[in-house]
């Protein structure tokens, strides 16, 4: 349940990119965080982590899962695909324009041009669904929940390096990535599953 909360709060956090002054205030800042990586070595990491939000990534995991433990991977997986459409449906709705697109001063540093509007971060959900769902499936794993939730911190900055989401954007992504995660955690106690 307490994922379900925070969730709904940052994602609740998120919609605040609807007023003028947090608009300008995260143009800022992603400004001045691409200002602070944009010429250091470590930029191509950032650019080589964005795999882990794919969609591509997010599918493979969970059908890999599915394979293992079919109940618990079905579940995840439709709770998964409902978050995406709820995702997808803001993104349309809203249509937010992305940062390097509103914006000349910030650069597009991803390797791919993204298509789909910038509220809510897809990588971001996705990464912190499958952060928060696999250390459980595994096992409860508190070393496997501390490298997963490292990259999830590192992938959802990277959004923001990488000039393709303000912070709104991927706070927002983080709550909806919280409420998918809390919904499948809470389904697989609720059915007993593990």
């Amino acid at each position: 349940m307490i994922y379900q909360l925070l969730g709904f709060g940052l994602l609740l956090i998120g919609f605040t990119h609807l007023f003028d002054g947090i608009k300008t205030w995260e143009t800022r800042i992603v400004h001045k965080v691409q200002g602070l990586f944009k010429n250091k070595p470590w930029l191509p990491v950032f650019q080589e982590i964005w795999f882990f939000g794919r969609t591509s990534f997010a599918i493979v995991t969970l059908l890999l899962l599915t394979s293992l433990r079919w109940k618990i991977g079905t579940i995840a997986m439709l709770v998964f695909l409902i978050t995406v459409g709820i995702e997808n449906i803001i993104k349309n709705v809203l249509n937010r324009s992305r940062p390097y697109a509103a914006h000349p001063e910030i650069y597009m540093f991803q390797p791919n041009s993204p298509v789909d509007p910038s509220f809510p971060s897809g990588d971001v959900l996705r990464i912190w669904y499958i952060a928060l769902i696999l250390p459980v499936a595994a096992g409860d794993s508190c070393l496997f929940l501390a490298a997963s939730l490292l990259l999830a911190i590192l992938v959802t900055l990277g959004r923001i390096i990488l000039g393709v989401h303000y912070l709104t954007d991927t706070i927002a992504g983080i709550g909806l990535g919280m409420l998918g995660a809390g919904t499948t955690l809470w389904l697989w106690h609720f059915l007993q599953l593990l």
